[in-house]
């Protein structure tokens, strides 16, 4: 009978994975401060397209230093919106934008032709 050896610790994500994170992070961190950019834009310029979900988890654990709050949901061609479902955490994202300038209509929602990053 031979005895099983326990199989090699891999990392915890694929390379692939960790190139694509480290794509996304390049696009977040240039985007320039009262400025935002939908997760589908920044997934678009990191040669992910149609990879917007892929950005939000990688919002989720990005590195310390990154402006992460500058990545928005897209609410309509006009207009983005804070996703985060935790409220404070909205409410965090929400004060800081506000504090670069960035531009919110009455109904809190982010005017895309004033704050946002790519021309429309």
């Amino acid at each position: 009978m031979r005895k099983r050896t326990k199989p090699p610790a891999r990392n915890k994500q694929a390379p692939s994975a960790q190139a694509d994170l480290k794509e996304i992070y390049a696009v977040v961190a240039a985007i320039p401060r009262g400025k935002v950019a939908t997760y589908g834009e920044v997934a678009e310029l990191a040669g992910k397209p149609m990879g917007h979900r892929l950005v939000a988890r990688a919002m989720r654990t990005c590195p310390n230093g990154l402006p992460w709050q500058r990545v928005v949901g897209r609410h309509d061609a006009r207009r983005a919106h804070i996703s985060i479902g935790d409220p404070e955490h909205a409410a965090l994202q929400q004060k800081l934008l506000k504090k670069e300038g960035v531009s919110f209509d009455d109904d809190g929602l982010i005017v895309m032709r004033k704050s946002g990053w790519l021309p429309r």
